[in-house]
């Protein structure tokens, strides 16, 4: 890299117009997605604190009219349930929620696609308002939030490409490149230096962004999780955004006209950026296709029980197969509605269980295909990489629908046996209830993945710039 060329070309660039208006446009579209991540996760944030809220309330109201002996109210238009009834509280809806990271400003991701919280009862999901979730398809990403990843991943290309792709070119068409290179400079050197002077420039939005991201995170940019994201994110697009220089780099030392390398360069963003993707992604949802809630519904139907027809042998058939939930002395009511429901609904339970064990493990499938794919395009890499330093990837989702399932199992196996056993619950029932925290994996595990997609897209990067300085030698030194 030539020092004066390097000088010369940071000067030019500072007083084309056409430089500064795209760099200004790009900082503030920047800004503006981490804007809309941060309003978007601000405003979910804010409707599961309620959630989580609005149940816990109702636990302590339910254990204060237990410690007051209140049984519930039978009197005709103010009907009131006994709290101390183990079916009562079991049913209620309640949610596991999947808090946000620090970070999750830096891309929503698939937190607009999968759902956040996970309806926990002793019922289906199928019988109350939790089943708008249902099963979607996690891999159709494309009509996401407008947010920072989609900024970095779609647009920053574009502006290094506009920026760089007719350094050389340029040069000749103006008669100015022989000139340049009867000085002792290399073409390998005065390519280097304008590259150089580009990435300065580029580095300004996007330290800006990171900045303004910093501001609208309030208190969470005060934690030392946010910054070791934060600094990793910066990593990922370094990395990425080296690539796309790599890659005007070798364009440029083809040596074609300007025109020729304008559409090479559209040509490649296209390839890389949307094909790629798209593509891998038709493929893996393909082969790997999740239920659908067809099947959900297939399954409930599979169990063909009727409360009114088939409860008293279902009942007896269960208090067989399970004396430890005998009530304690020993008197059954085998006619009883409502112990026929709860079994019924166990058994739906379960085979929705089994659907949802193959949508899991589809999606893992999905999960692991789509990151094998990423070393097949950069935007891969660097978009799964964001992901997971913003915790909204696939993997965190994973992790929380498998805690949520062991919430879901706990929960009903509490209330189960008081229900079967006509045990009346009190108030230390009520501060022995099992309640869901999400627990985070290792920040060792996350680094490591993102930096194994950031090492690729550095391979990547240096084999470009390779074929590149090959590209340029045949101009030799020039002393």
């Amino acid at each position: 890299m030539d020092k004066r060329i390097l000088r010369t070309e940071l000067k030019l660039l500072s007083r084309d117009r056409g430089v500064l208006m795209l760099l200004a446009a790009f900082a503030c579209v920047l800004a503006y997605g981490f804007y809309n991540s941060a309003a978007w996760v601000g405003g979910r944030s804010a409707e599961t604190r309620q959630i989580v809220e609005k149940h816990e309330n109702f636990l302590a109201e339910r254990r204060s009219e237990v410690e007051r002996g209140f049984t519930g109210s039978n009197e005709p238009g103010n009907f009131v349930a006994n709290p101390s009834d183990p079916f009562t509280i079991g049913t209620e809806l309640h949610y596991a929620v999947l808090p946000f990271t620090s970070a999750a400003i830096f891309a929503v991701g698939q937190s607009d696609v999968l759902p956040i919280q996970h309806g926990i009862s002793l019922l289906t999901l199928q019988r109350t308002k939790a089943d708008k979730a249902g099963f979607e398809n996690p891999m159709s990403l494309m009509y996401g939030k407008f947010d920072a990843a989609f900024v970095i991943i779609f647009l920053l290309p574009l502006v290094i490409l506009a920026m760089s792709f007719d350094m050389i070119s340029a040069e000749r068409e103006s008669n100015t490149l022989a000139m340049l290179l009867s000085e002792p400079i290399s073409l390998w050197s005065l390519l280097v230096s304008k590259i150089a002077a580009r990435a300065v420039f580029v580095a300004v939005p996007i330290f800006i962004g990171l900045i303004v991201a910093a501001a609208l995170s309030g208190a969470a940019a005060m934690t030392a999780e946010f910054w070791w994201r934060a600094a990793v994110w910066l990593i990922v697009v370094v990395a990425y955004a080296a690539f796309w220089f790599g890659l005007a780099a070798v364009i440029n030392s083809f040596s074609r006209r300007s025109a020729t390398n304008a559409v090479a360069s559209a040509a490649l963003w296209l390839l890389f950026v949307l094909v790629l993707p798209s593509l891998i992604g038709i493929v893996v949802s393909s082969v790997y296709p999740v239920p659908s809630r067809t099947e959900v519904t297939a399954a409930i139907r599979g169990v063909n029980l009727d409360m009114r027809r088939d409860g008293e042998k279902l009942l007896t058939e269960y208090y067989q197969d399970h004396p430890e939930l005998l009530p304690k002395d020993g008197k059954t009511d085998l006619k009883a509605f409502g112990l026929a429901f709860v079994y019924i609904q166990q058994q739906h339970k379960a085979k929705i269980a089994e659907v949802e064990s193959r949508f899991a493990e589809q999606l893992e499938n999905q999960r692991k295909w789509v990151s094998l794919s990423r070393f097949l395009s950069p935007a891969i890499s660097a978009n799964e990489a964001i992901l997971d330093v913003a915790g909204t990837g696939t993997a965190r989702f994973v992790d929380f629908r498998t805690q949520a399932g062991e919430h879901d199992r706990a929960w009903s196996e509490f209330f189960r046996g008081k229900v079967f056993r006509l045990e009346k619950l009190t108030p230390g029932d009520f501060d022995a209830l099992p309640r869901f925290s999400h627990k985070e994996e290792p920040p060792a595990e996350v680094i490591s993945r993102v930096l194994t997609s950031a090492g690729f897209i550095l391979i990547a990067t240096t084999a470009l710039f390779f074929f590149a300085y090959r590209g340029t030698r045949k101009y030799g030194a020039q002393k």
